[in-house]
């Protein structure tokens, strides 16, 4: 915030989103609202402002005022873009949505990727449901991280190249999420394959347990 204060010209919405999904990080619900408004001020009709926010009360829990900004969003015509992602494989783009069971080795995957949590829960991953936006369960909230779009794809690149030493390359039109890209680079210990992830904000290489971003993205 200080570092926005002082820059010689006004920050675009870019910049501040980035600010907003850092104040998601460290739960920094004032800072947020108040970011949030900056982005609102330039542009009422974003909706990547309300999602963040939105997104930094459920963190928070404070799901009343989640439905404020959904119930806002409604009034607005607002619609959050939904995520998918996409990887590539024998010369096909294979396309995943969240809780995606439409491909026709939609079994393999959904099994690879059970074993690949179950084994990586034993090197010491711990799902962080805080990136569940939903009010339920726990137990009903891992399951929900077990099907986002990006950790589908990442399964179907191993069982679509078993044998192979190349990197998994995927695809996602949003943001990785913190939970995801958690897992992913114990996958990479897990699997001893490299994994490339381009969300919407930069590139994520994930090698040997680390990520090229140092966690910061």
């Amino acid at each position: 915030m200080e570092f926005i204060n002082t820059i010689p010209f006004k920050p675009d919405p870019l910049v501040l989103r980035t600010l907003l999904g850092a104040c998601q990080v460290h739960k920094n619900t004032d800072l947020g609202k108040h970011v949030a408004n900056m982005i609102i001020e330039q542009d009422p009709d974003d909706p990547a402002a309300y999602v963040l926010l939105s997104n930094l009360y459920a963190s928070a829990g404070q799901w009343d005022k989640v439905a404020e900004i959904r119930k806002h969003m409604k009034q607005r015509n607002l619609a959050k873009e939904a995520g998918c992602s996409w990887v590539e494989a024998g010369n096909l783009i294979h396309k995943f949505h969240v809780g995606d069971t439409s491909h026709k080795q939609a079994f393999e995957i959904y099994q690879e990727l059970h074993a690949l949590v179950n084994e990586i829960k034993e090197m010491g991953y711990v799902p962080n449901t805080d990136f569940v936006l939903h009010d339920v369960g726990e137990e009903e909230k891992e399951k929900y991280l077990l099907q986002h779009s990006e950790k589908i794809a990442v399964a179907f690149g191993f069982i679509g190249s078993v044998g192979s030493s190349k990197p998994v390359r995927v695809f996602k039109n949003l943001r990785i999420c913190g939970d995801c890209h958690s897992a992913f680079k114990y996958f990479s210990v897990a699997r001893a394959r490299e994994i490339v992830v381009r969300d919407s904000n930069r590139f994520h290489h994930f090698r040997n347990g680390s990520c090229s971003c140092n966690d910061h993205w």
